[in-house]
């Protein structure tokens, strides 16, 4: 063996790993945290906002996770509406978005028992009296 061969067999390990990562990457999975992004960021000072107008509240929103539900209890105030959309930042697949359906004492619970265990966030976007607010709370599920 002479140093011609080394520097083959270097050459042919480098180019099989180099084949060996594109491959690895295009099998990659990767989520955005919305398709829509650049619309989104023109209508951030909207956002920001409802956050400075749910900061604002004599009585916040509670988010608690217990026993795999999401419970969730709005201030005392007419007319609310909006989503609840529980964001995995891993992986999109495990998303769920519903429509806020409270209760008689303005509490909501959400099942997510057949949500795996991992970080969500629990993003709150509602309204109310002609005001717009925004909650957002991180949970981990186990």
């Amino acid at each position: 063996m002479n140093w011609g061969h080394g520097i083959a067999i270097f050459f042919t390990c480098f180019v099989a790993f180099m084949i060996f990562m594109v491959v690895k990457s295009f099998q990659q999975n990767i989520d955005l945290v919305t398709d829509n992004y650049y619309e989104q960021e023109l209508k951030f000072q909207q956002q920001i906002d409802k956050i400075n107008n749910d900061k604002g509240l004599e009585t916040p929103v509670a988010v608690k996770f217990k026993s795999n539900t999401v419970n969730i209890t709005f201030p005392a105030l007419p007319g609310i509406e909006g989503n609840i959309h529980i964001f995995r930042p891993s992986d999109s697949m495990f998303d769920l978005e519903k429509t806020i359906e409270l209760d008689e004492n303005f509490h909501q619970s959400i099942p997510v028992d057949n949500l795996p265990a991992g970080f969500y966030r629990v993003k709150i976007n509602w309204q109310a009296q002609g005001m717009e607010y925004y909650t957002e709370e991180t949970l981990n599920f186990r």
